[in-house]
């Protein structure tokens, strides 16, 4: 690589950085956005709550306390799929990115390799076969990993949910 190559290289890393840096912000600003929205209808509650309190209104104290309860788990499901949709955006580019730069080591390696094998003695065919073999088998690998990761990812969130409607469940049965 000459001077030009790596300034060239440098430059197309830089950016790819200073994006990547503005996708995390913006994750960033929506999970704020997510927890702020949270967090303000927490403090409503809590208001109401130490104002039928301070009046000693304890059946609205009770009421409120269960409206709360029940909202709170379903805004907990929701807040939980809005944080999963940011943090799989993010997850799915960081993954595009080292796919793509993954291919690219592949085929340099590939192409270097093609270059050296008439200066390399006996057996570079051979060689050069097992190291393409081997760099496809490891992309390839890449890709399924990518994809067992996300059903792993998706099969947890259904438990989760699974685990969340149970207890509402046996709650209305026993009832």
């Amino acid at each position: 690589m000459d001077k030009k190559d790596i300034q060239a290289w440098q430059q197309e890393k830089a950016k790819e950085l200073f994006a990547y840096s503005h996708k995390l912000l913006d994750a960033a600003k929506d999970l704020s956005a997510h927890h702020l929205e949270e967090i303000q209808w927490g403090m409503k509650n809590a208001m109401e709550s130490a104002k039928s309190a301070a009046k000693n209104d304890l059946t609205k104290l009770k009421e409120l306390q269960e409206s709360a309860t029940k909202e709170a788990a379903k805004r907990a499901t929701v807040y939980q799929k809005k944080v999963k949709s940011v943090l799989r955006d993010i997850g799915e580019d960081a993954a595009d990115g080292t796919e793509k730069h993954l291919e690219k080591v592949r085929s340099s390696l590939v192409s270097w390799l093609e270059d050296v094998e008439d200066k390399i003695p006996g057996h570079a065919d051979k060689l050069s076969k097992v190291v393409h073999e081997m760099s496809t088998a490891g992309q390839k690998m890449f890709k399924e990993g990518r994809k067992i990761v996300n059903q792993v990812a998706d099969a947890a969130e259904k438990n989760i949910e699974e685990h969340l409607r149970k207890p509402s469940d046996t709650k209305k049965k026993s009832k």
